[in-house]
């Protein structure tokens, strides 16, 4: 097999994985968007069910460009607690009191005022859809880039197909079209 013919292989198998990793990649996509919603309906739920605490920002942390932390520090059931809170939007510097709404079957759940769960709740599903985008948006680029390959391929054997036709008439048409020269023989006389 040559170097062509095994790329070809290699595509044909290839294929339909393309089209199943675009087709999960796409459904994944919503798994960022069904974490929102969920997160949302828990901070909804938290607010009416949970326990109201006061926090105090013990700590503000700047990381990056776009990822701040703060650390809080609250009292629930006779025990000092400490969560840290990611801070997009809203930033505290240290000493701001906090109003908190902590689950009470799990005191380090709490929802802030300013509408943060704690923890890292959401990161690892927004995470899984990015992936899930450029895994889908690739095997969308791969599967196009096959359909093109594919009608280049079938161009250039029409193309091939064409001109092996062209030099089979000229052949036939160049031997029928040839003359013959006349017969010196006379014809027989009756």
């Amino acid at each position: 097999m040559t170097t062509v013919q095994i790329l070809r292989s290699w595509w044909r198998v290839r294929y339909p994985v393309y089209l199943l990793g675009l087709v999960v990649g796409m459904v994944m996509m919503w798994l960022p968007f069904k974490t929102s919603q969920d997160s949302d309906a828990w901070e909804s739920r938290l607010r009416v069910d949970g326990v109201q605490v006061q926090a105090v920002v013990n700590e503000f942390v700047h990381k990056r460009r776009n990822s701040n932390t703060m650390h809080l520090r609250y009292e629930f059931a006779g025990a000092q607690r400490q969560a840290e809170v990611g801070c997009w939007e809203v930033c505290l510097p240290a000493g701001s009191a906090v109003r908190i709404w902590v689950n009470p079957d799990d005191p380090e759940d709490f929802v802030t005022d300013f509408g943060v769960l704690s923890g890292h709740r959401g990161r690892l599903q927004g995470v899984v859809g990015a992936a899930c985008l450029v895994l889908s948006g690739s095997m969308a680029l791969a599967v196009i880039a096959r359909l093109h390959q594919r009608r280049r391929e079938r161009r250039q054997r029409d193309w091939q197909r064409q001109q092996r036709e062209q030099r089979q008439r000229q052949f036939s048409n160049a031997r029928g079209g040839t003359k013959r020269k006349p017969s010196r023989r006379r014809p027989h006389q009756d």
